[in-house]
């Protein structure tokens, strides 16, 4: 096997976050992060660039809109919902896939202890109290929407599921409180704590494949820290 088969890159918009300098065949860029996929392929142009995005997130949020159409990508996913892709200046040849809510939380579910159920449990800590909780679970029935991981998160499961023979190196992956590169307000605080929930119970099969660039993240999961060369560090 080639270095660069051995490796699979996932991209997240976490600050200040370390660029692993190895050659990939494949990057996988949730949301906004494909604009760091973007930079990535310059260094290394024949890796192929996998856009994964939030349906709604795609369409109503410009910041990520503009990121994901200006990094080209080869392929696109939608993990929660359809996107009329025609609509907008992507990649004629571009290929997309796309999951209904119902499919995306049946495919999450697999990668866990409990499969759905832990979904399911772990959602509720989206709030504080019981009575949140309660109200919140109610608005993911009535919609029939649960989001359960983060598109960070699920980036992760689909590179875990697609390439089962390789590591997968996570950058710019965090599960803590904080703000994005494109997005100064907290919009994934209460997210990161149904991530953080939902890692503790990841099969360790997969967690035994996940190598990360960020020491705070290796600490608070105990997954492999990347002891390889970081890029701009040359």
């Amino acid at each position: 096997m080639l270095e660069k088969d051995k490796f699979i890159l996932i991209l997240g918009s976490k600050p200040n976050s370390k660029l692993p300098l190895v050659e990939v065949t494949n990057i996988y860029a949730a949301n906004g992060a494909s604009e760091i996929g973007s930079y990535y392929k310059k260094i290394f142009p024949n890796s192929k660039l996998i856009s994964i995005v939030g349906g709604k997130e795609f369409e109503k949020n410009y910041e990520v809109q503009k990121r994901v159409i200006e990094s080209a990508p080869e392929e696109m996913i939608s993990r929660s919902g359809y996107i009329d892709i025609s609509k907008y200046e992507l990649n004629k040849d571009i290929k997309f896939i796309y999951f209904s809510n119902f499919k995306g939380l049946l495919f999450q579910s697999n990668f866990f202890k409990k499969n759905f159920f832990d979904v399911l449990i772990k959602e509720t800590y989206y709030e504080d109290d019981i009575l949140n909780k309660i109200k919140h679970i109610f608005r993911c029935v009535r919609h029939n929407v649960f989001t359960g991981v983060s598109t960070g998160f699920f980036s992760i499961l689909y590179a875990l599921n697609n390439h089962p023979n390789c590591k997968i190196i996570l950058s710019g992956i965090g599960m803590s409180k904080g703000s994005h590169l494109y997005n100064d307000k907290n919009r994934y605080n209460k997210r990161s704590v149904v991530d953080r929930m939902l890692f503790n119970s990841l099969k360790k099969e997969y967690t035994s494949r996940l190598i990360t660039t960020d020491n705070d993240f290796a600490n608070d999961t105990g997954i492999q820290i990347w002891e390889g060369k970081i890029i701009d560090e040359e």
